[in-house]
């Protein structure tokens, strides 16, 4: 569907009107294989299939509870399949924190001082140990030799599969994932690490969304496009 259609179209569907705003800022593209890795209860996915066509989509979800309602909420769709897993840079175990705020979850420590940053409580309700795999495991797995979109909301563990999956990011056109302007994690990337990563990759930056502000103003954290600079 081409822009002028999309834009129209946004006119007199609400839900296509609220996925075509939320995803504007995605290169315009043909995205056939996608990953959305940290897909919580399918919004991403929801959205995203309001606006593309891709011929697979790979869910990717830490939490089992939720990788047990996107199996069964997406059993009719062949295009879609489900790993129960936290996308991270090794295969095997790791504790993942449950938080107060279950999209808040993470591998990683979540600091306190995100309660006074967003005004309300953040902190840890209990932690589970959760199976972890790679980027390059799921690519093999589900038999990706590329991928279109790589969606990460991850809550800092981006960079675990970002640095573990250096090697077949060569292999990756869109990369729309999660930044961070304060220190939200113990050891997750800031904003600049991860673009100077990116960039030596052959990644360019193309776009911010998102942006949310703590409750004194200060920038926090915001959603970032990556293309492949040589994305034609």
């Amino acid at each position: 569907m081409g822009r002028f259609a999309q834009e129209f179209r946004s006119l007199f569907d609400k839900q296509y009107r609220r996925a075509f705003r939320n995803l504007r800022h995605l290169p315009r593209m043909d995205y056939r294989f996608v990953i959305d890795a940290g897909a919580n209860r399918g919004a991403f996915t929801d959205a995203f299939l309001r606006l593309h066509q891709p011929e697979r989509v790979v869910l990717v979800e830490a939490i089992p509870e939720l990788a047990l309602k996107l199996h069964e909420r997406y059993a009719g769709d062949p295009r879609i399949s489900v790993v129960a897993a936290a996308l991270s840079d090794r295969i095997g175990e790791a504790k993942f924190e449950i938080n107060r705020s279950e999209a808040s979850s993470s591998l990683l420590p979540i600091d306190p001082r995100n309660s006074g940053w967003f005004g309300r409580d953040l902190g840890v309700a209990h932690s589970i140990m959760v199976p972890t795999t790679t980027l390059p495991e799921v690519m093999k797995r589900e038999n990706l030799e590329r991928i279109d979109l790589l969606k990460l909301d991850l809550q800092g563990a981006e960079r675990f599969v970002l640095s573990g999956g250096a090697g077949v990011l060569e292999g990756v056109r869109v990369i729309y994932t999660e930044v961070f302007f304060e220190q939200l994690y113990a050891g997750a990337w800031l904003f600049w690490e991860m673009n100077e990563f990116l960039s030596g990759r052959g990644f360019k930056l193309c776009g911010l969304s998102n942006i949310v502000h703590a409750a004194d103003g200060d920038l926090v954290q915001a959603n970032a496009t990556f293309r492949r600079a040589t994305l034609s």
